[in-house]
């Protein structure tokens, strides 16, 4: 496993004082969360999961954790790691809809400012300039790259309006 960004590193040591069945309830309203407690931790979503040797817990781990009404799944690299490839949909026996479960637990997350070093600056740098990364004159130069042609961010913007994308915390 490589290094965490999340303050929750692995269950190892980790005492849970409370479990919050109003979690559970709160996730279960999610598009998706309905059939979260047909999960009888098969695994089978963890075995095709492509950034599984990347996080800091597995996706079942994950879906037993929301199961048992734990906050500290949203401090988990997998909400925020899963590249949303619908793989641990596909495989789940259940049917349940995992990766739309994570993009709600994403945006909780969002909510309560829990999300890795740079995802607010990425989402701004987007919308001000349409591009996630702004190379540099002289890398370009290196690569024997033209000049990066003039962006239309009024359209960018549009979409990052109309989406809502710029209006996900609380009070906007």
């Amino acid at each position: 496993m490589t290094e965490s960004w999340g303050q929750f590193k692995s269950f190892e040591g980790k005492k849970f004082d409370t479990l919050d069945a109003e979690f559970t309830k709160e996730v279960s309203k999610l598009l998706g969360g309905k059939d979260l407690t047909a999960c009888f931790q098969c695994a089978k979503c963890s075995a095709g999961c492509p950034v599984s040797d990347k996080v800091n817990i597995q996706v079942h781990e994950l879906m037993r954790m929301l199961l048992f009404g734990l906050k500290e799944v949203l401090e988990t690299d997998m909400v925020w790691l899963c590249t949303t490839c619908y793989t641990c949909q596909e495989r789940c026996p259940q049917g349940i809809d995992i990766t739309d479960i994570i993009f709600g637990l994403k945006n909780m997350a969002f909510k309560k400012k829990i999300t890795p070093p740079g995802y607010v600056a990425a989402r701004k740098s987007l919308y001000d300039s349409g591009k996630l990364y702004e190379p540099t004159e002289w890398e370009r130069e290196d690569l024997e790259l033209d000049d990066v042609p003039e962006l239309n961010v009024e359209d960018t913007r549009k979409v990052l309006d109309k989406t809502g994308l710029m209006k996900l915390e609380e009070g906007e």
